[in-house]
């Protein structure tokens, strides 16, 4: 499925495009699932990616899973031909400062999966062999693909803000694809969880999901006072990859002293106001994440391994149904992630 120009759902079209050949390094992917990102492929097809660089037509899709089917000349074979891995969707340039540090989401020169180059809404992509992990045996490739990213994420997110058993986390936007992963790995890590949505059917199916201690709605005019006397005062940890302005006010709030705010992202806000004051006082940190590194994504498999970590799979699409699967993150309808399957040949 292939854009021809920048537009609405509409503008997702199916196309025979010639098989991409793996070139040195690189390695041959058979495609089974791809997530469905709200920015990297829904922001993306309508054209507000600052950072996007390609040629039309492109191939949307970044988060995915597969098989091997070839390597390039001169690329250590890792994994044998028909392994099943994930695919991480970053590709840094290896040599820069940030990179040296083990820091690479830092890294000046990074490249993105669907962004900056062909994606996975397609049979076949080519990706660097550095770039791929083996599945464990009970995980799928819906399962694999919806956590590739988020699931790193959440956990750079929270280690960067030094978690530990026992700490509380706030997670805001808890409905989200994003959210639902950061209450996935807060309890695998040992946390008490809260998350907050404005959406009552949302909050009533976020209940069921039994991975919050606590559900609450952000906009009710108490809510406040409702995670301040759960968490006996405040919570340790917020993830607020939001942004709202309005929100920011609860996110703030909420926080206990010595509390740390995380955000990758502020899909909806960007400019918030702090008082500097406050932080200082509280000896508050509020922490800003790109995206996930290698240290986090061993650590989240390993998690995965040893917790049997499952993602929240809001609904399956196949390929030619993409189009819908962007409406349906567009209307904000989904509890969890949005996956395309794409199917065997």
């Amino acid at each position: 499925m292939v854009i021809r120009r920048h537009g609405d759902p509409g503008v997702l079209e199916r196309a025979d495009m010639p098989t991409p050949r793996a070139g040195s390094g690189e390695v041959l992917i058979r495609v089974r699932a791809v997530s469905v990102n709200v920015f990297l492929d829904v922001a993306n097809r309508a054209g507000r990616v600052p950072f996007a660089r390609y040629d039309f037509p492109h191939i949307l899709g970044s988060e995915h899973a597969g098989e091997v089917v070839e390597y390039g000349p001169d690329t250590d074979a890792k994994f044998p031909i028909g392994s099943r891995v994930v695919v991480h969707n970053a590709i840094s340039c290896g040599s820069c400062k940030p990179c040296s540090d083990g820091r690479a989401e830092s890294c000046a020169n990074l490249n993105l999966v669907g962004v900056t180059r062909p994606g996975a809404y397609a049979q076949f992509t080519v990706v660097p062999a550095i770039n791929l992990r083996p599945l464990p045996q009970h995980v799928s490739f819906v399962e694999a693909a919806a956590m590739s990213v988020n699931g790193p994420l959440a956990t750079v997110q929270l280690t960067d803000a030094d978690v530990r058993a026992g700490d509380t986390v706030l997670v805001q936007g808890a409905a989200s694809s994003t959210g639902t992963m950061s209450a996935v790995v807060a309890r695998a890590l040992g946390c008490r969880v809260f998350g907050t949505t404005r959406s009552p059917s949302k909050l009533a199916e976020l209940q069921r999901l039994e991975l919050f201690d606590a559900v609450l709605d952000s906009s009710e005019p108490g809510v406040l006072n409702q995670i301040r006397e759960r968490s006996s005062g405040g919570v340790d940890i917020v993830v607020d990859n939001v942004g709202s302005p309005e929100l920011w006010k609860l996110t703030m709030g909420a926080l206990a002293p010595r509390g740390r705010v995380v955000s990758s992202g502020a899909m909806f806000g960007g400019k918030v106001e702090l008082n500097l004051a406050a932080l200082y006082l509280a000896s508050q940190r509020v922490i800003g994440v790109r995206s996930a590194n290698e240290a986090s994504r061993a650590l989240f498999w390993q998690l995965v391994e040893d917790h049997q970590l499952r993602p929240v799979i809001d609904s399956t699409f196949p390929l030619d149904a993409v189009a819908d699967a962007h409406r349906r993150l567009e209307a904000m309808s989904n509890v969890g992630r949005v996956v395309i399957e794409v199917a065997s040949s």
